[in-house]
């Protein structure tokens, strides 16, 4: 066990999980000088960071673990596939994707949670995703944490909800009910293409803060905040970035009926990179990026 692995068992389980973020938040901003630097190349060992696709690989030009943390990566290492019509916002694993079903998306075996309660409790929010779809992804450490666009769209407004800050790994999905809509979350909703999409940034455990390239740090409030952009014309495209999470934490993806379909590779388990197919336009298509993704994998392994 590493320095990293043993510290953070020890602070989480003698810490309640607002503090201990509060506390992590803090630290992780800090100039630490060397202590710093021993934290990050422990955090580079700990979680087999991948050193070769990071634009800077000087690790001394950090002055704190946060720096490090939002690192971004050389320019074409994640390239966008342009023959989807969505892709994935983020690096991480599938913990869940499919159809919206009255008014419910899965969180586990056995777990569901409300689609309403989710994007902040406004029916005229949730009724742009009813019977569509979504796509959950967890954030390890150990994954790239800058967000981006998953397809070409309009900011048309944001919903800031305040919540608690559980753990969003295996074990509390499984077991801890209605897990995302207790989480801090900032619900962005984009009008595109396929109408409208929701980018769903959820806070957890040690997330030190959710950022925004329109609107910058998230202020922790308590109550709902909805911001209105629908006349600030800020557009994006397929692959900028729209935010980042300072430490681990999940992005769900919401889209409407009939705007597009999931290819059939993507399943709980399955570790994606930003940039990879999310939506595809139909059934056919799907198939044929779930062989293209499954010949890519065979080279590589």
């Amino acid at each position: 066990m590493t320095f990293t692995t043993a510290l953070l068992k020890v602070v989480q389980f003698i810490t309640p999980f607002t503090t201990l973020t509060s506390l992590s938040a803090k630290l992780t901003d800090v100039p630490m000088g060397k202590f710093t630097q021993f934290l990050i190349r422990n955090f580079i060992k700990t979680f087999n960071i991948n050193m070769e696709e990071i634009a800077n690989k000087d690790i001394l030009s950090y002055k704190t673990f946060n720096e490090f943390f939002i690192r971004k990566l050389s320019e074409g290492e994640r390239p966008i596939d342009t023959e989807a019509l969505a892709v994935s916002p983020v690096d991480g694993t599938i913990g869940q994707a499919g159809a919206i079903k009255n008014g419910l998306l899965i969180q586990a075996k056995g777990l569901d949670y409300s689609l309403k309660a989710l994007v902040g409790g406004d029916k005229a929010d949730s009724n742009f995703f009813e019977d569509g779809n979504f796509a959950c992804i967890y954030l390890s450490p150990s994954n790239y944490h800058r967000i981006h666009m998953p397809i070409d769209g309009t900011l048309v407004k944001t919903i800031h909800v305040p919540g608690e800050l559980f753990p969003v790994g295996t074990r509390n999905i499984s077991n801890t009910k209605n897990l995302y809509t207790r989480n801090e979350r900032l619900v962005c909703i984009f009008q595109t293409q396929i109408g409208h999409i929701a980018v769903v940034m959820v806070g957890a455990a040690l997330v030190g803060s959710i950022s925004t390239t329109w609107d910058g740090t998230v202020v922790r409030r308590k109550g709902i905040e909805v911001k209105d952009y629908s006349k600030e014309n800020l557009r994006y495209k397929k692959g900028d970035e729209i935010g980042y999470f300072k430490y681990g934490s999940t992005v769900i993806v919401l889209w409407e009926k009939d705007g597009g379909v999931l290819p059939l590779d993507v399943e709980p388990g399955l570790a994606v990179k930003m940039g990879r197919s999310l939506i595809m336009e139909d059934a056919a298509e799907s198939s044929k990026d779930n062989i293209k993704h499954s010949d890519t994998d065979d080279m590589n392994n």
